[in-house]
């Protein structure tokens, strides 16, 4: 059933597998035991993917190097911990010269004046942490990643200690600027501090979908529902967004995640579709065509950016992207090399697109054009 490594699998996702695959109402194992050990990989799972999945890694959740997440009973505990490892804002008491400090940094950052802050900051040589969490967010309103990240880095030699704020930030700097392993360390490291909450966890959700680390997209996600959190659709669509950034996409990873979505009473939207289809590129027709399908029986209108995200995937080219054809006859040609089914399909859904009122983007428009010429 699986061609491609999927390590993810809690109790829900082998409860799917178990019942679309054995055609089953009510499997013969236990559930409720399963279901004392919400989070790890069940025996059954294990049983079905070995069945079904060629050159499967070996790997789980439980066991991957410095993503140790073996102390699962822990973890609640760890979850609600106390922050008093690490200051808080609160207990440092600015001077009214750091207060206007800290305010002229804040406004900089919310109106994207990021030389003006940096100039601000650059002139401060105190320690007070509500300073630096300030630059840093300014840093990532204004898009400045990488002197973002350099400053947080700084913030460990000035011996300023971190608020759960900044590891957050330091997470997302890393992430933006490529530093996946020092987001990896600095998630550690705020786990250590008993600093994991919702917020810190999204944002170490959000650097492992663009990575395209789909294991470590499903751990967060376990991590989430083990304590007891309230997981929401953009948690799952961020998942599914790291199966798209996977190379190759993983489109049963994704379709495994959305699965686990729908058995949460979660609905998906634009976004989720969207990341779907662009999990599906080089999928097979038939998938895609089932992809449209569910997404209209959601009621899901399609949108200028999924239409593209679609036919990007729909109309996908062996060794050549899309981004390098320039001219309309340029287009045709790449469009003759896609089998007669895809551009019927293409066809219908630039059709469905204008019933519903979207204003097409320039990628597909070239495409419209280049298939009347054909």
């Amino acid at each position: 059933l699986f061609k491609t490594p999927v390590s993810y699998f809690n109790f829900s996702i082998a409860r799917v597998l178990c019942q679309s695959c054995c055609k089953v109402e009510q499997a013969t194992m236990p559930w409720n035991a399963v279901r004392s050990r919400p989070g790890h990989i069940t025996t059954l799972a294990v049983v079905l993917v070995c069945a079904w999945t060629q050159g499967m890694r070996t790997t789980c959740f439980a066991r991957q190097g410095n993503r140790d997440y073996t102390d699962r009973e822990g973890a609640g505990r760890e979850w609600h911990a106390s922050a008093a490892t690490s200051a808080s804002p609160c207990m440092y008491k600015l001077t009214p010269k750091e207060k206007e400090l800290n305010w002229r940094i804040v406004t900089c950052g919310k109106t994207g004046e990021w030389q003006q802050a940096k100039q601000l900051f650059s002139g401060y040589a105190g320690c007070a942490p509500q300073i630096h969490t300030s630059i840093l967010t300014a840093a990532f309103r204004c898009r400045a990643y990488a002197e973002g990240y350099d400053m947080y880095t700084r913030m460990a030699d000035l011996g300023i200690n971190k608020t759960q704020h900044d590891y957050t930030m330091g997470i997302k700097l890393a992430a933006k600027t490529d530093h996946f392993e020092d987001a990896d360390r600095i998630w550690m490291e705020a786990k250590r501090a008993g600093l994991v909450e919702e917020v810190l966890v999204g944002a170490r959700l959000d650097a492992a979908a663009q990575q395209g680390d789909i294991d470590t997209a499903g751990a967060l996600l376990d991590l989430i529902m083990d304590n007891q959190m309230r997981p929401n659709a953009r948690h799952f669509n961020t998942a599914i967004h790291a199966c798209q950034k996977s190379e190759p996409p993983n489109c049963k990873a994704a379709l495994l995640f959305l699965q686990v979505m729908l058995n949460k009473f979660l609905e998906p939207d634009i976004t989720t579709f969207g990341n779907l289809a662009r999990a599906h590129r080089h999928a097979p027709l038939e998938q895609l065509r089932t992809l449209r399908s569910q997404m209209e029986e959601f009621g899901v209108q399609m949108d200028a950016i999924f239409v593209e995200q679609y036919l990007g995937s729909l109309l996908a080219l062996q060794g050549r992207s899309w981004n390098t054809i320039q001219t309309l006859q340029e287009m045709v040609q790449a469009l003759q090399c896609v089998g007669d089914d895809r551009l019927l399909e293409a066809t219908a859904v630039l059709q469905k697109a204008h019933a519903d009122g979207v204003k097409l983007k320039r990628f597909p428009q070239q495409i419209e054009r280049a298939l009347e010429m054909m």
